[in-house]
């Protein structure tokens, strides 16, 4: 993983585990202007206490092709039967 995804998870274990912004910061050695980022983006991702992933691409072949980088049917003329 990159750097900052470490840092992300590091920020994240201590949020769940209740540390303050102040103290995160002093813990991972980073600025709490960066700790609050981090916490805001931990809370707007919790919704009634779980974690709200977004799925909208799972679960069918041209989301999965879309997401690989290789286009929809509508990129490549299809635009459904009218039929």
């Amino acid at each position: 993983m990159s750097k900052m995804s470490d840092l992300m998870l590091s920020i994240e274990e201590l949020y769940f585990k209740g540390f303050s912004v102040t103290k995160t910061a002093e813990a991972l050695g980073i600025s709490e202007d960066l700790v609050m980022d981090a916490f805001d983006a931990i809370e707007d991702t919790e919704v009634n206490g779980e974690r709200d992933y977004d799925d909208s691409m799972d679960g069918d072949a041209a989301s999965a092709l879309a997401s690989c980088g290789w286009g929809t049917d509508e990129d490549y003329g299809d635009y459904g039967s009218e039929y």
